[in-house]
């Protein structure tokens, strides 16, 4: 097994074959999908070919439980958002009274577009971050010449996500080596319980950052000064060699995104108008 930022990943699993700049070109054109989608099945649609690639890549699918409440919460948030603290409009269609508040078909097929834009966001996120270790972060930032200011910041940002889980785990056991068992605890109880954990994983964030720094000072590592300014040998690079089929993902990447660019604004496709959502349920059919 394979320590990635968010999880493990088996020795034998294809991602593996993928040039890490592909992954992170993967994450940064695939996240802009959904800005320029309207309809929710498309977007649905995305959602699930991510989760396939992660079933494909061999990734444990159970981290998936934990952004579960996430979702379920965040749809909440938005659907309230746009429903109940939604306004008034008399131009709307009433579907039902919610506490004498008119429920609105137009404010809740809003709710459900921006929600199916954000799923496929955070789905591919996942993604990246469970196929990718620090190496490959640095590796694809390095690919394309990024400065390594940018690349050692943004490495290590990425890093530190994936640390808190680690550590937010550990004080969970801590916790139960101790006897504290919070099943059957109120909901009040745990949110406070979950407020307390922010103390201890401050304080191993503050530790961490200090092992960070004393490693880079040991290594000879300086962002400021004439130490900043000497060339260093990406001896990383020479490890990973961008190969035909990368060349072949990186193209299909691309080409998808014009694609959809192109029928989006020229021919007017994956907009509200012509959504199965719409046709199907809007009450002025």
């Amino acid at each position: 097994m394979n320590k990635t930022l968010l999880g493990y990943v088996p020795d034998e699993s294809p991602i593996y074959v993928i040039h890490p700049f592909v992954k992170l070109f993967f994450l940064l054109i695939v996240s802009l999908f959904p800005l320029f989608i309207q309809a929710p099945e498309w977007n649905f649609l995305i959602f699930v070919v991510v989760l396939i690639l992660m079933a494909i890549s061999r990734v444990d699918m159970g981290i998936m439980k934990i952004y579960v409440p996430v979702a379920i919460s965040m749809g909440m948030i938005i659907l309230l958002s746009y429903t109940i603290l939604g306004g008034i409009h008399p131009e709307f269609y009433v579907l039902f009274n919610v506490l004498g508040r008119p429920i609105y078909w137009e404010r809740l097929r809003d709710a459900m577009v921006v929600y199916f834009r954000i799923l496929p966001m955070i789905a591919t996120m996942v993604f990246f971050l469970s196929t990718s270790r620090e190496r490959d972060i640095i590796v694809a930032m390095r690919s394309i010449r990024v400065p390594f200011v940018i690349t050692y910041v943004f490495a290590m940002a990425l890093r530190s996500a994936g640390m808190v889980l680690e550590d937010f785990q550990i004080v969970r056991q801590a916790e139960q080596a101790r006897g504290f068992d919070p099943a059957g605890k109120s909901l009040i109880y745990k949110i406070r319980q979950y407020i307390m954990y922010m103390i201890p994983l401050f304080a191993l964030s503050l530790r961490r950052s200090e092992e960070f720094t004393n490693a880079l000072v040991a290594r000879g590592y300086a962002f400021t000064g004439e130490a900043a300014k000497v060339k260093r040998a990406d001896f990383i690079l020479t490890h990973y060699q961008f190969r035909s089929h990368d060349i072949f993902f990186t193209a299909l990447i691309l080409g998808l995104f014009i694609a959809l660019l192109f029928f989006r604004f020229y021919y007017g496709s994956f907009n509200l108008e012509t959504s199965w959502i719409n046709l199907l349920f809007s009450p002025y059919n």
